[in-house]
Formats: structure tokens, C-alpha cells, sequence
């Protein structure tokens, strides 16, 4: 099979409900022996084709006499992955993506088909600078959301969501950044000096380079000192310090939380919905003497423990499986610090997920709060008085932040504590930080959308 073919057969799976995440990283470890070139074509086409689905549709259904909701599975996807590469990758001509796109369709089956194909695809490399795209009436919420929704592949639930709580700029800035490549974004082992993370950062780079990936760059994070920026890598577990342990993935804005949390030497933490685990090994590394890590499944807490052992802190960390919404009564009083990361609807990293906006409905909206509240109060005991409780989730949605903080305070013996100090110098003009809130913004300090509030038990 050829890239594209590989590509068609993602999009298909993914149309039948699968994890694209997963599903991506499984098949370029399938084909691992492929170029890099070929491997970073076919996950560039398939991310970028389930990106941007919405606007790839709406340029389809210009030209298509059966659109596409209407047509062949198979047909609709060989369509918007060729639409893709032709407005979005200049480097590759429109003529290759013409004929692919018709020998692929011939070669899976629908040869009566080619002609349609080839005239839907033809017109629109005739006509794509003149393509005309809805524009917003400020003034009028329907075509805002309908501009929004089409120009930058986004459902109009979540369109709505947004321009209620952010205004209709701001949203558009939000959408924008969304759309941007985001480098992957990895956390050094603290246990290690400053200048043995540079060499480290250096062996990367030097390692990279060597093995033909030129491009490869890596760069300190703007924020936090440990945090480095890697951009143009292909499959990160073969970069030195991998195996040793000596870093992890994680985003910046979740290595905040161990920041603000203010943990010290020899504090006991929970993590009750800890998986993949980056914020329990933050505050192993931050010097807890025990981490109490959690998660629902055995396939989650197989994730965790792996890179426990990868990071060498199973002296540290217990995991184990746990609910939790079940109290746990060994995990009462016990606690300097809680987090709670919990279960959300992920509006705040749509840019590095992007099949998280077509799974956003407004039931399942209604029952995260439910469950986030579930989560809160059968957890909120294991906080010693004078603890620690670090609220967070992945989302920029109030009422799964703001809301969810102002109950917690209301209805349980917890205050916000101001968090200014705790935060690096860029983020202390925060005015939220004195309510001891923070809520990052996508585009704004280059880290995922994030919230997180630090309340103290009275």
C-alpha cells in the first residue's frame, strides 16, 4: 500500500468511532520501516484531514452533486484527504493528488465511480482561490457561529460555548491557535542539575541530526526551566534519556500544577485520576515521600506504572486501580496536597486532540459536571486540615471551572488560596492568580488550554 492508501484506511477506521490518537501512533508502528518522510506524510494527511473535516466538507459540497453526508464512506474520505493536501500542502501538486486520488478509488473497488472523483476534484483545483467562505454578522449570533464553525472546522456547539464566554475575537484568536502545529513538549527530571539538562538537550539534538532529521530543533520553554520545546521529531522514545528515565511528555501547563501546589519535601499526595501519570511523577520529583496514583482501569494504570518504572520512582509511587467516585477510606486525613484532575470535556486541547470536538455534546457536557461534583465529594477527605486540594482540568469551559470552584467553596470546608507567588514571573499579572485560579488561554503563553485553582481545607 502507498501513503494514501494507508491514510484512506485511518479515516475510515476513524469514521467507525476508533481513538485517532491511538490508532495513528499503531499503524506508523506498524509501517515502522517506511521512510520518515513517508511516515510524517501519512500522519500529517490524517490529522490534518480530521482537523479540518468541516471546512474540507463544506469545500466538497460546492462542487459535489451528491454531498457528502450522502455519499460512500470511501468516496467522502478519498475526497477529504485529497481536498486537504490540495489547499493545505503546497508541496505536493495538484496533479498527483488528481491521480492518486482516482487510481485509489479504482483500486478499492469503485471504478464506476473515477469520473465523479475526478470532476469534483478537477473543479475545485479550478476554482479554490475563488472559493467563498461565510463571513460573520457581529451583530448576529447565527452567522457568527456559521463563520466560525465552517472557516475553522469547528461544530457549532462548541462555537456556541465559546463566543458566550469569550466574545467572538477572542474566540476567533482561541480557533486560530488551535489550528497551529504544536511541538511536542517534554518535562527533565528535575533530580538532575541545570547544566546536565542542557547536555542532555544537546545529545538530543546531536542524535537527531546524525540519524538525517535536520530539522530537528529543541529549545527551552519560555516558562518553566525544566520544560524544553521539541519540534520536527518522529518517534520521540528513540531520543537519549528516554530509556533512563530522564524525561517525560508533559505540558507545561500541567507541570504548573506541582508548581502552584507548593509541595514539599516529604509531603504524602494523592493523584485520583492520574493517568498517563505526568503530574504524580511532578510531585515525586518535586520531593514527595509517597504518591498514592489512581486511575479507573488496568489499561491506564499499565501506563502510569510504565513510566513510574521508566523514571525509576517506584519507591515512591503506589498505583493501583481505583474508582474515583468510591471513597477510599485508607486515603482519609492523609493527604498535604490532592490532586484532582478530573474527567473533562478537553476544550482546551482541541489543538493537539482534534477529535475531541466531534464527541462534545451538551448531555455529556451536563454529566461531567455531574461527575466532576461526584468526584469532589467523595475525594475531599483525603486532605489533612490545612492541605492542599489542586483542582484542574483541560478545558475552558466555566462551568467546569469556575462553577465547579465556587461549589466546592461553598458547599465544603475549602478557601482559594492566592497562588501569585507560586507562578513563574510571566504568569503573575494574572488577576485570577489572587483568587487562587489560573486559566491559560491557547496563544497566549504557548501551552495548552488549562485551568487550575488551589484550595486550601479549613
Amino acid at each position: 500500500m502507498n501513503e494514501r492508501e494507508i491514510v484512506l484506511d485511518i479515516l475510515l477506521e476513524m469514521e467507525k468511532g476508533n481513538n485517532s490518537r491511538s490508532l495513528i501512533r499503531n499503524v506508523l508502528l506498524r509501517y515502522d520501516y517506511l521512510l520518515p518522510q513517508q511516515k510524517a506524510f501519512i500522519k500529517r494527511v490524517s490529522e490534518g484531514t480530521l482537523e479540518r473535516r468541516i471546512t474540507l466538507d463544506y469545500i466538497i459540497d460546492q462542487y459535489a452533486s451528491v454531498k457528502t453526508k450522502k455519499q460512500k464512506p470511501l468516496i467522502r474520505n478519498v475526497l477529504r484527504l485529497s481536498v486537504y493536501q490540495i489547499f493545505y500542502m503546497d508541496q505536493v501538486p495538484d496533479s498527483a493528488v488528481l491521480n492518486e486520488a482516482v487510481n485509489l478509488t479504482a483500486k478499492r473497488g469503485f471504478a464506476k465511480l473515477k469520473g465523479f472523483v475526478n470532476a469534483v476534484l478537477r473543479n475545485i483545483v479550478r476554482y479554490k482561490d475563488k472559493i467563498i467562505f461565510p463571513l460573520p454578522k457581529k451583530s448576529d449570533e447565527k452567522s457568527c457561529i456559521n463563520a466560525l464553525s465552517v472557516t475553522y472546522s469547528m461544530p457549532e456547539l462548541i462555537c456556541r460555548i465559546f463566543l458566550s464566554e469569550y466574545g467572538y475575537e477572542k474566540t476567533e484568536q482561541i480557533f486560530k491557535t488551535f489550528l497551529f502545529p504544536r511541538p511536542v513538549i517534554i518535562r527533565m527530571d528535575e533530580r538532575y542539575t541545570a547544566s546536565e539538562m542542557e547536555q542532555l538537550a544537546k545529545e538530543m539534538e546531536d542524535f537527531m541530526h546524525e540519524t538525517g532529521i535536520k530539522k530537528f530543533s529543541i529549545k527551552k520553554n519560555d516558562l518553566l526551566s525544566y520544560a524544553y520545546e521539541l519540534s520536527h521529531t518522529d518517534n520521540i522514545t528513540y531520543l537519549p534519556g528516554f530509556e533512563e528515565g530522564r524525561w517525560v511528555v508533559q505540558d507545561p501547563s500541567s507541570m504548573l500544577v506541582s508548581e502552584v501546589a507548593g509541595i514539599k519535601k516529604g509531603d504524602i499526595v494523592a493523584d485520583v485520576c492520574s493517568a498517563p501519570g505526568g503530574k504524580t511523577m511532578h510531585a515525586a520529583a518535586k520531593g514527595a515521600a509517597k504518591v498514592y496514583s489512581r486511575d479507573l482501569t488496568e489499561y491506564k494504570t499499565s501506563l502510569i506504572k510504565e513510566n513510574i518504572e521508566r523514571m525509576r520512582l517506584e519507591d515512591i509511587v503506589e498505583c493501583k486501580v481505583a474508582d474515583a467516585t468510591v471513597h477510599d477510606d485508607f486515603l482519609e486525613d492523609r493527604c498535604d496536597v490532592l490532586y484532582l484532575d478530573v474527567p473533562c470535556s478537553g476544550l482546551g486541547i482541541i489543538g493537539r486532540k482534534g477529535d475531541i470536538k466531534y464527541s462534545v455534546t451538551k448531555d455529556m457536557l451536563k454529566s461531567l459536571t455531574s461527575l466532576q461534583k461526584e468526584i469532589v465529594q467523595k475525594s475531599w477527605n483525603y486532605v489533612k486540615k490545612g492541605g492542599i486540594m489542586m483542582y484542574s482540568t483541560c478545558t475552558l469551559n466555566s462551568r467546569e471551572n469556575e462553577e465547579i470552584v465556587e461549589w466546592i467553596c461553598k458547599e465544603l470546608p475549602f478557601e482559594r488560596v492566592d497562588i501569585t507567588k507560586n507562578l513563574p514571573v510571566k504568569l503573575q499579572g494574572e488577576e485570577s492568580a489572587k483568587e487562587g485560579y489560573l486559566k491559560l488561554i491557547p496563544g497566549m503563553y504557548n501551552t495548552d488550554g488549562f485551568f487550575m485553582a488551589k484550595l486550601r481545607r479549613i
